[in-house]
């Protein structure tokens, strides 16, 4: 990181070394989101589920026997943390539903001198 340190006592930090800090940190909040979604029991069922095949939320409230905003709260995690996409679907009826699916494979967790980080392999 480059700093500055002035007569005054300030520190002023470049702006290269403030948006690698930022990049660092936005990697760590991601992995720390993650994380936290893959301890999660509801979280761990929905990414069960959604391997097997694509799936609207009110499919997955039926199959897990849990509440409609548990359900939602999740699937907003996971599609925030890229792991989940959801596309419109027209049912034989008329009516649009999203229906989720993972867009990812595999997950990489990688532990080394900077922290933890996890990687997507697409």
């Amino acid at each position: 990181m480059s700093t500055t340190q002035h007569s005054h006592g300030g520190v002023v930090q470049s702006a290269a070394a403030a948006t690698e800090e930022t990049r660092r940190t936005a990697a760590e909040v991601e992995t720390d989101a993650v994380l936290e979604l893959l301890s999660d029991e509801y979280a761990r069922r929905v990414l069960e589920s959604l391997c097997d095949r694509p799936a609207t939320a009110s499919a997955l409230v039926e199959s897990m026997a849990a509440s409609r905003a548990t359900i939602y709260r999740r699937l907003n995690d996971l599609e925030a943390a890229g792991i989940v996409e959801a596309a419109v679907a027209v049912d034989p009826d008329g009516h649009h539903r999203k229906r989720y699916h993972l867009v990812v494979d595999d997950l990489q967790v990688r532990f080394g001198a900077d922290g933890i980080e996890i990687d997507r392999i697409d």
